[in-house]
């Protein structure tokens, strides 16, 4: 922690409205640069949390002391309860946050209870993301079969998505966003017995083109790792023609 940083806390431990101070994004992480801004998220009361937001003044950019620029957010523990009973895609913001100031101990109580309900959500749609997955890998194997390649390479593409939110759910983690997937690749890797490397290699094969052998040989994969941990797909043995197809 910087001495500017520390500087702003001990600020914030003064300001009877101000309850604690999160830290998220690159430097919470530990890949920020030395002229990345800091993510803040700073908790107020609820009554201080409705007189910002009824004001229109929940986000600000604040500048420490020694000039480093930090994107402070408000939020209120009312609110925080509120996010952790309905994850979405703010979530991946609190699953890897560092609590800087917490002065009542109760903002690092609702920090785990949000990421325990990611944790559950992720768990419980597994199955749902699995089929996604092959339904868009099923759609671009059709679509290459008939010579439509932009339809094949499109749907390769949305194939990647619900593919990662599926492996991260058998580990039951809530799956980071695209700009910290990097940082995640390698524990998941190592958890799935994937090669060190080789999730990220596959997914900027789909990305870049998606070509079917390459997707026919993934979805293999993925169907072992999913069949070894108990979650079988709902497709029979429809999905065994377009396995053995040659394109």
């Amino acid at each position: 922690m910087t001495d500017a940083l520390a500087e702003y806390i001990d600020e914030l431990r003064d300001d009877e409205t101000t309850l604690g101070l999160l830290l998220h994004g690159s430097r919470a992480l530990g890949f920020g640069r030395q002229d990345s801004d800091y993510d803040l998220i700073r908790v107020v009361t609820d009554d201080s949390f409705r007189q910002r937001k009824a004001a229109g003044a929940l986000l600000e950019r604040h500048h420490l002391a020694d000039g480093s620029r930090a994107d402070v957010l408000y939020q209120s523990p009312g609110h925080l309860g509120e996010l952790a009973g309905r994850p979405d895609w703010y979530t991946a913001t609190y699953i890897s946050v560092r609590v800087l100031l917490d002065k009542t101990g109760e903002l690092t109580e609702l920090v785990t209870l949000i990421v325990d309900a990611a944790s559950e959500a992720a768990a419980a749609r597994v199955s749902d993301e699995y089929d996604d997955y092959l339904n868009y890998w099923v759609r671009s194997i059709k679509a290459w079969r008939r010579g439509d390649e932009l339809g094949g390479r499109l749907h390769a593409a949305a194939s990647v998505y619900p593919l990662l939110r599926a492996l991260f759910g058998l580990e039951r983690q809530w799956p980071p966003y695209h700009d910290q997937l990097e940082a995640r690749l390698h524990e998941l890797e190592r958890l799935q017995g994937w090669g060190s490397g080789e999730l990220r290699t596959q997914i900027i094969a789909l990305l870049e083109g998606g070509a079917p052998g390459v997707q026919q040989r993934l979805q293999t994969r993925v169907e072992a790792l999913f069949r070894s941990r108990g979650v079988e797909h709902q497709w029979g043995d429809d999905l065994e023609p377009l396995k053995r197809l040659e394109l």
